[in-house]
């Protein structure tokens, strides 16, 4: 099966489809993946070239969420036929929507990470102004186009089925999962960590930064942006040193106010953290019974939540063994073989052959 991907290096996207392609290829597939938005690293290239059967295509297109990105996303998606004319894919997965209602003539899945819609109403309250009109007409075309929409929770199919009007047969929940070994009970430090794009107000890492004098454990965030420094801000780590600070850290917060899945709670989780998350519909579908939950708009319940965690090292130990426990259920061999099986069964369809 040759599979033709894309993907940006910015997030959490790259680490999911690094650990899907390394899946793939060992069922047999050949992958192209496209990269548009921020370039690759040198660490995150090293990384995907050293996988058998891959070839990366590099590009500075703006991704489709970024404002006034219209033009950008008209020459990529030129760009991707023009790939795909020379790849021959069997199959189009797209980790975005817009280009899935390009001319391609080949099976197409779609994976919904997250959207400005849902994203805006969960961080504002509201719809997004006139003009991101462009912006749902792509979105909305694209999941009309794809043979299957994919979400990691159900939470965020239903944030599909409410923005985009998506019928609820064309769409498929697997989750996310992670190939991080667990870990062997390395002892705990006491600090709080947290991760992600610090600019992204959906985030919400400013609520760490802002009550970080008042927990009684030094907060560190690792990820890009422009902190306003109470809190130790550990920058933009490679992905084996955030594995260090996790399997350190006494406890992971994630105070996001939206989170379609939460690939670094997953990590977290792996690595024995106690959890404290916010106490939103997704987190809760994955996490419920493994992690505390707090209202990620009442910054005093984070700081005494944290602080009666710090004081109560029983409770930290039990809620890491059950977030551990938990992560143990998102597997590649259970995700990646869901992958693999829709990919086949979306491929017969299309070609006539029985189930």
């Amino acid at each position: 099966m040759k599979i033709l991907m894309t993907a940006d290096a910015a997030g959490g996207v790259w680490r999911y489809s690094v650990d899907l392609i390394k899946a793939a290829v060992k069922h047999g597939a050949e992958v192209m993946l496209a990269t548009m938005g921020p370039r690759p690293t040198a660490a995150q290239r090293d990384e995907l070239l050293s996988i058998l059967q891959i070839t990366l295509a590099e590009s500075d297109y703006a991704l489709e969420w970024m404002p006034g990105a219209g033009g950008d996303v008209d020459a990529s998606g030129k760009w991707l036929l023009e790939l795909e004319s020379h790849f021959d894919a069997d199959l189009i997965h797209l980790n975005g929507y817009a280009h899935a209602s390009l001319p391609w003539g080949k099976p197409v899945v779609v994976v919904a990470h997250s959207c400005v819609y849902s994203w805006w109403r969960a961080v504002h309250g509201c719809a997004p102004g006139k003009e991101w009109t462009e912006y749902k007409k792509r979105v909305t075309d694209g999941l009309e186009a794809c043979d299957i929409a994919v979400t990691p929770s159900a939470a965020m199919a239903a944030e599909l089925q409410r923005e985009y009007a998506v019928n609820t047969d064309r769409v498929r929940v697997i989750r996310n999962f992670t190939n991080v070994q667990p870990s062997s009970g390395t002892t705990k430090e006491p600090f709080v960590l947290a991760a992600g794009r610090v600019w992204d107000a959906a985030k919400n890492l400013e609520l760490l930064d802002r009550t970080a004098p008042k927990l009684g454990w030094q907060v560190r965030i690792a990820g890009s942006g422009s902190p306003n420094r109470s809190a130790r801000f550990l920058g933009c780590l490679a992905h084996t040193e955030l594995m260090n600070q996790m399997r350190a850290a006494g406890i992971f917060a994630h105070p996001a106010l939206y989170e379609p899945f939460g690939l670094s709670v997953l990590e977290a989780a792996r690595a024995r953290c106690c959890l404290v998350l916010s106490d939103i519909r997704s987190l809760r579908e994955l996490w419920e019974g493994a992690a505390r939950f707090v209202n990620p708009r009442e910054p005093e319940a984070w700081i005494d939540e944290i602080n009666a965690l710090i004081h109560n090292p029983e409770e930290r130990e039990l809620f890491g063994k059950r977030a551990h426990s938990r992560s143990l259920e998102y597997t590649e061999a259970s995700s990646a073989g869901q992958y693999w099986n829709l990919y086949s069964s979306i491929i017969d369809a299309r070609s006539g052959v029985a189930a």
